[in-house]
């Protein structure tokens, strides 16, 4: 059972979908950051003799993870508040009465505005905190699931995207599984990353990054994401040369 994590507060950080983004290099560097943490903080729960280079490289992994982390959380908020939006701005796919869905969903779809341009204006104004934002992704989520969508729109698919984003607003799930399932999580087209211009994901890649962090270890990720992909960043190769070097992997 997940034990309850802390719920996300403050403001979403909106402007972080006005500057062009390249997630395939961010995936990498973050589970390869995250393995590589993995397997520090478990050679010391083992016992094994720290010194001082070994308690620095640790220290290091841990901030990085924690600063990735909580970097690709925030932009994952604000990207799933658009992409969820858009798909609700096919509403008049939905097979129901107004009446059916105010009773379902209330005023949600009166602060999505008729020119797509105007979203993020709109949700500035209607979802500035992560507290709005539960309650949009709540509201999402009913739509999706209880409401009866055309084939390729909304429905159950788009339940679970906004069920992730309720989840870790809640404090159900922590943020690394939350980026995780992110990550991970399809509609009925790919993956959730295609809804903003500025929010670049190859699916190709993606596939190939989510395969590797299944299927292996720390040094087969590590010789793809570097060598035969060039995904990762330069910067990963220190913290994995200074692991090697003190015979953790």
């Amino acid at each position: 059972m997940q034990k309850k994590s802390l719920k996300p507060k403050g403001k979403i950080e909106y402007e972080r979908l006005k500057k062009k983004t390249d997630l395939i290099n961010l995936a990498a560097d973050w589970y390869l950051i995250l393995a590589m943490k993995n397997i520090a903080e478990d050679k010391e729960k083992q016992g094994d003799t720290f010194l001082r280079s070994r308690e620095s490289l640790l220290k290091g992994l841990k901030k990085e993870q924690e600063d990735l982390t909580q970097d690709l959380e925030n932009l994952f908020f604000a990207y799933l508040l658009f992409a969820v939006s858009t798909e609700l701005m096919n509403k008049d796919e939905i097979k129901a009465s107004e009446k059916k869905i105010a009773s379902v969903t209330g005023e949600l779809f009166e602060i999505l505005p008729e020119d797509p341009g105007d979203l993020l204006k709109s949700f500035v104004k209607n979802v500035p905190t992560c507290a709005e934002a539960l309650s949009f992704f709540m509201n999402a989520k009913n739509a999706f699931f209880k409401l009866k969508w055309d084939s390729g729109f909304g429905g159950k698919a788009w339940a679970k995207i906004a069920d992730i984003a309720i989840m870790r607003l809640n404090g159900e799930i922590d943020s690394t599984v939350f980026i995780d399932a992110v990550f991970d999580i399809e509609h009925h087209s790919g993956h959730v990353f295609d809804k903003h211009e500025n929010i670049r994901c190859d699916g190709r890649k993606l596939r190939a990054i989510l395969n590797a962090k299944r299927d292996d270890n720390l040094d087969a990720m590590f010789k793809k994401f570097t060598d035969e992909h060039k995904y990762a960043s330069s910067y990963i190769k220190t913290y994995y040369a200074r692991g090697a070097f003190a015979k953790w992997w």
